[in-house]
């Protein structure tokens, strides 16, 4: 039965670490953004409205996130975000799982538009958390492995830009 959202999962999953293992910040948010698209057609297989709505906000907000830009238009992307997932928490909300979804984001929002590329790696191990933990509950088997795995090259990557 949700055998589609898992393949489309595993496919995300190789993206997802590609992305963690690429030290550029550039190449990490082009690769996430894409594995962010295909984790939001997971979801929205497996009815985890929230999450997959946010997913495919995020795919766009990882891409933009990059780019170099006046402050005022960072803020304003930034407060721009935070509200959109707002939004799409309220307008799709499963009960409190909701908020784990909207955390992540949110945390991850302001770490990929606001920190350097190791802080931001930091916070975005908050962010995985709270991804696991939701997937735990919607039983979204491949983004539980890939976000676990993330984790460990995560810190990896964070321990070489230390280094460097």
């Amino acid at each position: 039965m949700h055998l589609p959202a898992y393949l489309i999962g595993a496919v995300a999953v190789l993206i997802e670490w590609r992305s963690y293992n690429l030290p550029n910040p550039h190449e990490f948010r082009r690769w996430s953004a894409l594995a962010a698209l295909l984790w939001a057609l997971q979801y929205l297989l497996l009815g985890a409205w929230t999450a997959g709505l946010s997913m495919a906000v995020t795919a766009l907000r990882t891409s933009l996130s990059g780019q170099r830009s006046r402050k005022l238009v960072k803020h304003a992307s930034v407060v721009g975000f935070v509200v959109i997932f707002a939004g799409l928490t309220h307008l799709s909300w499963q009960g409190y799982i909701s908020l784990l979804p909207a955390f992540a984001v949110t945390n991850t929002t302001l770490a990929l538009y606001y920190f350097d590329n190791r802080n931001m790696r930091i916070a975005l191990l908050a962010s995985s958390l709270a991804w696991i933990i939701n997937d735990v509950y919607w039983q979204a088997w491949p983004a539980l492995v890939a976000e676990s795995v993330a984790i460990g090259i995560n810190i990896r990557t964070i321990r070489k830009l230390l280094i460097e």
